[in-house]
């Protein structure tokens, strides 16, 4: 699979994921969500065009890191209004194997495919498994984990001062919908 297709997949992937888990943590109104389907698995979505749009972007910023394989970990994480991390969601991207001309193997697309329907659907769980956030005053923050082997794709711009891995891209957003 081409590097602009995988990282298609993965920001669909992680825009489900965001809308999935600031609906269950109650970022925004419970009342903003809709349903729509992804990977043939319903989902939520953030109706409020002001929310969707601030997910969609932030997300679609990762592109080139994505194909550029620079990307180890990203993470979605619930804090409070100090900034304090109550939760954190952590979706770990291998190396993707090099490709060797020839085409595109169907039955690797249909597997990845697979497992993000899997992932979807674990999502969807994600209520029943998790404490109540009935009452909290939350937001949440898009963390960035880079390859250190892959510094020339990630550039300055994500340095990380405090070595830890994880990059706060800067990106929150408050239970207030707008």
């Amino acid at each position: 699979m081409d590097p602009e297709r995988r990282a298609a997949h993965a920001v669909e992937f992680l825009e489900v994921a965001v809308h999935a888990i600031c609906k269950e943590r109650r970022v925004y109104e419970p009342s903003i969500y809709g349903s729509r389907r992804c990977f043939g698995v319903p989902v939520p979505h953030a109706r409020h065009p002001d929310v969707a749009t601030y997910v969609k972007e932030s997300l679609d910023a990762l592109k080139p890191l994505l194909e550029a394989d620079a990307v180890d970990a990203v993470a979605v994480a619930v804090v409070d209004p100090r900034g304090e991390p109550l939760e954190r969601f952590v979706f770990r991207f291998a190396p993707f194997p090099q490709q060797r001309g020839g085409p595109v193997d169907a039955e690797a697309i249909e597997a990845t495919e697979y497992a993000l329907r899997a992932l979807l659907a674990k999502l969807s769980l994600l209520e029943s498994r998790l404490p109540d956030a009935e009452g909290r005053d939350v937001e949440w923050r898009l963390l960035v984990e880079t390859r250190a082997d892959r510094g020339d794709a990630v550039g300055p711009y994500l340095a990380d001062p405090r070595g830890s891995g994880y990059v706060d891209c800067g990106l929150a957003a408050s239970t207030s919908s707008g």
